[in-house]
């Protein structure tokens, strides 16, 4: 689900002077704190952080199948840290397709008996056992879903064997019926459906080239329309067989001590097929307050706190020192157990600044970033878009340069003039934790503010606005 907040609240400048007792008013349980963006978070007295919540988390079963005996660690711990409690399930069948079906049912059944009054599973399987599992929710001989406990099925490459990727063209093909997601989890009051979500590499195929068993009439006796689940064909172009396997950023051997070839394709692909997963099972499980992680948009606050709480400091002609967020950062984790990724990236686009080592962050953020220049540095939040694992800003950026901006303009002596730019900030997360940050903004606007770039020399359509 997309949230976006219009900001308009100023940040409240806080003296070091203030009164204790004014400020222990304010920051009682549940008390509201004004934000510097306009969001009112909450603060608790016992531990003093803000948005933490410490009620016993829900534990939500994840079942990966594939048929392999061992299975990725990487992918395993991954789920684990998002806060899933992981069985890993291999299955590798006879190469009948009915028995292997029956076969595997029965396994997800036993498993399934082993859940308490009221719990609930999901299922993330790959290749053979994806397509089996993905054709018995499809089955003519019965109306109703096969595991009525399970709340989400992801199916990375269902297709009979991990080499059949030839499709065979098939004419007049329209969609099935459960291809129809604008219910899945919004129905009606009394409706509820089953989120079925298929990845596929390579180009887009129709989905009855894959699975002639969707694709039935009613009047040949299917009753898959009746069935409470709703299916979404994601295809990643380019992207290799195995593409959602490979982990992305560690030194990863095959067989014969040879690397494993990661092209670019796969490391997109696997990350929006990440994306869209993760946020398909928060969403059937229903993350709430007892969600195990700590939920982005509270990291990510408390980021831009730091960072605020030192402008607002600044300017204030104060000199107590505000502790950089480093500690919120990927990097700064690595090698701690349940953290599994162990590198974090900050890129200013336009300039090249940025750091993607704990040492070079910490560097860039006490010598480098946001509030290291003018002191009347202000920044305000105009929008914000959150996703599963991934937060888009699009703040407001102000100053008059009066001193070096290192990340914004690096090397130019300041110019007195007024600067004010829109910039766009891309941060990424795992386990509660930043991974990455792209921000992007136009510079030749803040060239021609800061008089070092001709507006004449601009196309006419885009030349700059004068600030009011």
């Amino acid at each position: 689900m997309v949230n976006v907040f219009q900001r308009f609240t100023r940040r409240r400048a806080r003296s070091s002077g203030s009164n204790p007792t004014e400020q222990a008013e304010t920051t009682g349980p549940n008390s509201a704190i004004p934000h510097p963006h306009g969001l009112q978070r909450t603060v608790s007295t016992s531990s003093g952080k803000r948005g933490r919540r410490y009620e016993e988390p829900s534990r939500r079963y994840l079942i990966i199948v594939s048929d392999t005996a061992e299975f990725d660690p990487h992918i395993i711990q991954r789920f684990k840290a998002e806060g899933f409690d992981v069985t890993y399930l291999p299955f590798t069948g006879c190469g009948d397709v009915d028995k292997d079906r029956k076969a595997l049912e029965n396994a997800v059944h036993l498993k399934e008996d082993e859940l308490e009054t009221g719990e609930r599973f999901a299922i993330v399987a790959y290749h053979r056992p994806a397509y089996l599992l993905l054709s018995s929710h499809h089955q003519t001989a019965s109306n109703t879903n096969p595991f009525p406990r399970l709340c989400a099925l992801i199916a990375y490459s269902p297709l009979p064997s991990t080499d059949q990727y030839t499709y065979k063209r098939k004419e007049n093909c329209e969609p099935p019926d459960c291809s129809d997601i604008t219910t899945i989890f919004e129905p009606g009051p009394k409706a509820t459906f089953l989120p079925i979500q298929i990845h596929l590499p390579g180009p887009r195929v129709q989905p009855c080239a894959l699975w002639p068993w969707i694709n039935l009439s009613a009047s040949e006796g299917d009753v898959t329309y009746k069935k409470r689940h709703r299916c979404h064909v994601y295809s990643y172009p380019g992207c290799t067989a195995g593409f959602a396997e490979k982990e992305i950023g560690d030194e990863r051997v095959g067989e014969g001590d040879e690397e494993i070839d990661i092209t670019y394709e796969d490391e997109v692909g696997l990350q929006l097929a990440w994306s869209r997963v993760l946020g398909c099972l928060k969403r059937a499980f229903g993350v709430g307050s007892h969600w195990a992680v700590v939920d982005i948009e509270t990291v990510w606050e408390e980021y831009w706190d730091r960072i605020c709480d030192e402008v607002d400091e600044r300017r204030l002609g104060n000199h107590r020192h505000v502790e950089p967020p480093v500690e919120l950062l990927a990097a700064s984790h690595a090698g701690e157990v349940g953290c599994p990724v162990g590198e974090s990236a900050v890129t200013c686009l336009p300039t090249f600044a940025g750091a993607s080592d704990i040492s070079s962050l910490r560097s860039f953020f006490t010598q480098t970033f946001i509030p290291n220049g003018p002191e009347d540095q202000e920044i305000r939040l105009l929008s914000r878009t959150v996703g599963s694992d991934r937060i888009v800003d699009e703040i407001q950026f102000s100053c008059r340069h009066t001193a070096e901006i290192p990340w914004l303009l690096p090397g130019i002596a300041p110019t007195g003039r007024d600067i004010q730019v829109v910039i766009i900030v891309v941060a990424s997360f795992c386990a509660g934790q930043i991974t990455r940050q792209s921000l992007y903004w136009d510079q030749a606007s803040v060239l021609v503010q800061s008089g070092m770039l001709d507006p004449g020399l601009l196309p006419r359509a885009v030349q700059p606005v004068a600030i009011q």
